[in-house]
């Protein structure tokens, strides 16, 4: 078991490696896969970021804050600003 952050960590299945949740082991799918894409996510305004992210709101809606939650506890396991309607990024991806 490797951990990738905090919140996720490398596991073993069948002999193929998975990314799980720390805290409650729920699988969030293959480990050469984003793991964003089968979290649960909200989207909001960047500004949910904080309260000194984009104060004046330039460039309107162009840039949304995301966060993922695990489907299985809820626990929120990444956090993202990213262009509106761009795919998840992946923080970390490892090399085959």
């Amino acid at each position: 078991m490797a951990s990738l952050n905090d919140f996720l960590k490398i596991t073993e299945r069948d002999g193929i490696s998975m990314i799980t949740c720390s805290r409650c082991e729920h699988e969030l799918g293959p480990a050469d896969q984003n793991p964003n894409l089968n979290a649960l996510m909200h989207e909001g305004p960047v500004q949910e970021a904080g309260p000194h992210v984009n104060p004046y709101h330039l460039h309107g809606d162009k840039f949304v804050f995301r966060q993922f939650y695990c489907p299985g506890c809820l626990a929120l396991i990444n956090t993202e600003v990213a262009q509106r309607g761009e795919p998840p990024l992946w923080d970390v991806q490892l090399e085959a």
